[in-house]
This record gives C-alpha cells, sequence and structure tokens, in this order.
C-alpha cells in the first residue's frame, strides 16, 4: 500500500478536516480529537486554512489517513471500517484496550505500532 505523505502546507489543511470527518465517524468525542491531533481545546473555531501545523501533527495526520485507508481496504463493511477503532482489542499490543484508546495521549510511536498492526491483517 502506497503510504499517504502530507508535507505540503494546502495539502496539509484539506487532509485536517478529512481526519476530522474521519475521527467523527470513529465516533470520537473532543477530547479523544484533540488528543489524537494535539489540538487546542477550541479546535472547532479555528480556520485551518491560518493555522500552521506543527511536524508531529502533520505525521499524526498523515498516519490516521493511512490507518483509515487500511481500514478500508481490509473490511468492506462501514460497521468495521469505523467501527474498529472503537472495538476492545485483545491482540498485543492493545492487551483488551481499544486502538483510539491506544492512540490517546500517547506518543506518535503509537500510531505507527497500530498502522503496523492493521497492515500485519493482511497476511493473515
Amino acid at each position: 500500500m502506497k503510504e499517504i505523505d502530507c508535507i505540503e502546507s494546502s495539502v496539509v489543511k484539506v487532509a485536517m478536516g478529512t481526519v476530522l470527518r474521519i475521527l467523527e465517524k470513529w465516533s470520537c468525542n473532543q477530547q479523544q480529537v484533540q488528543a489524537v491531533l494535539k489540538l487546542p481545546e477550541n479546535y472547532s473555531e479555528l480556520d485551518f486554512e491560518q493555522v500552521s501545523f506543527s511536524r508531529e501533527q502533520v505525521e499524526r495526520v498523515s498516519y490516521i489517513l493511512n490507518i483509515h485507508a487500511s481500514l478500508s481496504t481490509l473490511f468492506s463493511n462501514p460497521e468495521n471500517v469505523y467501527g474498529f477503532m472503537n472495538m476492545v482489542n485483545l491482540n498485543k499490543p492493545f492487551n483488551g484496550t481499544r486502538p483510539i484508546d491506544f492512540i490517546c495521549n500517547s506518543e506518535t510511536e503509537r500510531f505507527k505500532i497500530l498502522f503496523v498492526h492493521i497492515e500485519q491483517l493482511f497476511n493473515r
């Protein structure tokens, strides 16, 4: 699978809107969105056309787009595509937590771990 990379500023701004819609479909609440994207509390009032995003935020946006693309390829039904992130997962590295909780309030490295886990599901 070709990874989606968000380097150019205009791409990041469009990607951020897409990622916010994905997170909404993943049933993320405001605190989860803030944690996952490292956004301020009033993020809904931000004009994303005027915001400069950090390298970490850009990396997180890219991972979310890639995770969503992988889930869309892996599963054919929307309940699994959008529900996977909120399903309790007993496999490592989740160990009984939900994937969304695994990436909330954590280091960006966890996004990579989650992405690799999903990619490995293709080989089962």
